[in-house]
């Protein structure tokens, strides 16, 4: 395998938005939940058995898209294809993944002698892999999966480094993961508008692919706008800390705000594809998909700092 595929193999704009942004977030929580009592050596075996499950979604979804790929921009959009330009092959692909299933099946076998319900946390997990990813299921062929798979993979990854690390199904990882996975989201709902053209040459039924004419990213921006102020009773509650609950609130919904008006941009773009010919279409979207990754980024950040700046922990 050329070494020019390991940076697009791990995909770091995906990775730590969702992934890293959530170990991010469980890390702080954790010590909120138990302070120096956590085990933090649990922590860190799930949280390189979470890293090595996406990255291995990463492989599968090259193997599944191989023939959509060829059709999309990848100059536009900068994403190289190490398996369209022989950086790597299927076989190779393959052997990395299955070199990655035993070590998450390691690591999950040592972290339930500690934890009992790992095992349910690693069937979520490779549910988010397999399902989203697999050839032979591609739930990432399926219209509006995109906005029920990846918020909840955020949660799936803040619940399982928390229990691992604490013991508890933590109320507050829970409510703060899921706003977290929404706002990352948000730019993969813009990332899907932005692939419409590619995936519909290629029979990828998406949700922008189905109904073109939608403003997918902008209205899944206001799912997020609404979600964080529903919010508000529950992660009061969970806190115990109303005034850093409304905090947190107004934060999400500022970010939330930024994303609406990234994604309608990126909705005009792609209602005007449609259209016309608009060849810079790939490359102008992607740059306001890349400022959402940044405004994820960002607000994960944010309120691990706010969450830290609070106090708490055993």
């Amino acid at each position: 395998m050329d070494p020019r595929a390991i940076p697009r193999i791990l995909r770091i704009e995906g990775l730590l938005p969702f992934t890293g942004s959530a170990l991010l977030l469980g890390s702080v929580i954790a010590f909120r939940e138990a302070g120096a009592s956590a085990d933090w050596g649990l922590f860190v075996l799930a949280a390189a058995a979470a890293l090595l499950i996406h990255v291995d979604g990463h492989l599968w979804n090259d193997i599944m898209d191989l023939d959509t790929d060829r059709r999309e921009k990848s100059r536009e959009t900068g994403r190289p294809r190490p398996l369209l330009l022989g950086w790597a092959t299927v076989a190779e692909y393959r052997a990395l993944s299955a070199v990655i299933l035993a070590a998450v099946l390691l690591l999950a076998a040592l972290l339930t002698l500690h934890r009992v319900l790992i095992p349910l946390f690693l069937a979520v997990g490779l549910f988010f892999d397999y399902g989203y990813n697999h050839p032979r299921i591609a739930l990432a062929y399926r219209p509006f999966t995109e906005y029920t798979i990846f918020p909840f993979l955020v949660v799936g990854v803040t619940l399982t480094v928390v229990y691992a690390a604490t013991g508890i199904l933590s109320a507050q990882a829970a409510i703060l993961s899921l706003l977290l996975g929404l706002v990352a989201t948000c730019f993969v709902v813009s990332m899907m508008r932005r692939d419409s053209v590619s995936d519909r040459a290629g029979g990828k039924i998406t949700s922008s692919v189905l109904f073109p004419t939608l403003p997918h990213a902008t209205a899944f921006g206001a799912v997020t706008l609404a979600a964080a102020f529903l919010s508000f009773p529950l992660l009061a509650a969970a806190l115990g800390d109303a005034r850093l609950a409304g905090t947190l609130v107004l934060v999400t919904a500022a970010v939330a705000g930024i994303d609406i008006a990234l994604g309608a941009r990126v909705d005009r773009l792609a209602a005007r594809a449609l259209r016309s010919a608009f060849p810079s279409f790939e490359r102008e979207a992607s740059r306001l998909v890349l400022l959402q990754v940044v405004s994820a980024l960002f607000y994960a950040g944010g309120i691990a700092i706010l969450l830290v700046l609070a106090g708490g922990g055993g």
